[in-house]
């Protein structure tokens, strides 16, 4: 199953792009929860529960290795029963002792101590505020403010200096490289940081376009270039840095923005059957959206 669906990312991803495309905006808060988890929240959870799922495999393991020493001491001492009296013995002691509930509940309770000894509760407690992080920060986004300004900002002069340091040739000035980064970062985040104040539903409306669009092209090409429509024999990364990949995001970028900011500011919804096919985007955006 896993093995199909890789096989198929392409077309996912750029099945996404489209609905991102044409139906972002109705997806806004899923759109802007998972920028700000993959932006600012996903490296300190994942380090923090991966911290934690070692201390349980660990304790895991201990428990384990632990079982299976009396059982190998025991299938050592049934191989080699005395007579059949004792063996008699043995069976029916065996059996009392499957239905000795109260053993049972004592062995598992010292199991659960084994482990609970070697789960670190600070690595607990980490993915526990992690997550709260996580969810306030999602909070704050949703409901807007400078909280909305900062992310949508960011992804935007993220997106925006991918394509900006392709076409800038450094040749023979590699020394000001890093200062003529700074200088355009700065300038990235004036001007879009004022955007997504002065008019936020445009500045939504671009980052919403600007990842789909980007979707579209990255992986489209990949299908394109798989069945040979590239022209030139070129590899899908190198048309979409050559001008005709450029003009292709731009465009794709440019009716998207338009498309994604007139459903803003209509606050247009989409037709049922849209609906019947995002079934399960249009419940996570609602339950989404009672945070």
């Amino acid at each position: 199953m896993v093995a199909k669906i890789s096989s198929k990312s392409d077309m996912l991803w750029t099945a996404l792009g489209m609905v991102l495309v044409f139906h972002g905006a109705q997806f806004k808060n899923i759109f802007l929860c998972t920028q700000v988890v993959m932006a600012f929240c996903y490296g300190r959870v994942n380090t923090s529960v991966m911290a934690l799922y070692s201390d349980v495999k660990t304790a895991w393991d201990k428990t384990t290795e632990d079982d299976d020493k009396p059982a190998a001491a025991d299938a050592k001492a049934e191989a080699k029963p005395d007579n059949k009296h004792a063996q008699k013995r043995k069976d029916a002691a065996s059996k009392s002792d499957g239905k000795d509930i109260k053993a049972q509940r004592e062995e598992d309770a010292a199991a659960t101590k084994k482990v609970l000894k070697v789960v670190s509760t600070d690595k607990v407690t980490n993915v526990a505020f992690e997550l709260l992080v996580s969810f306030m920060a999602c909070h704050m986004v949703m409901q807007g403010g400078l909280a909305r300004v900062a992310v949508v900002s960011h992804a935007l002069v993220k997106a925006s200096k991918e394509q900006l340091n392709a076409m800038l040739d450094f040749s023979g000035h590699e020394d000001l490289q890093a200062w003529t980064d700074i200088l355009l970062t700065f300038v990235l985040y004036s001007f879009f940081a004022g955007m997504a104040v002065l008019v936020a539903p445009l500045a939504l409306a671009l980052n919403v376009a600007a990842c789909g669009a980007q979707l579209v092209t990255e992986n489209g090409l990949r299908i394109a270039e798989s069945m040979g429509k590239i022209p030139d024999g070129m590899t899908a990364e190198a048309f979409a840095s050559s001008l005709k990949g450029l003009v292709l995001l731009g465009g794709l970028t440019a009716f998207a923005t338009l498309w994604q900011f007139w459903a803003l500011m209509a606050d247009s919804g989409m037709a049922w059957y849209f609906k019947m096919m995002y079934f399960p985007g249009c419940i996570a955006e609602s339950i989404i959206g009672l945070f």
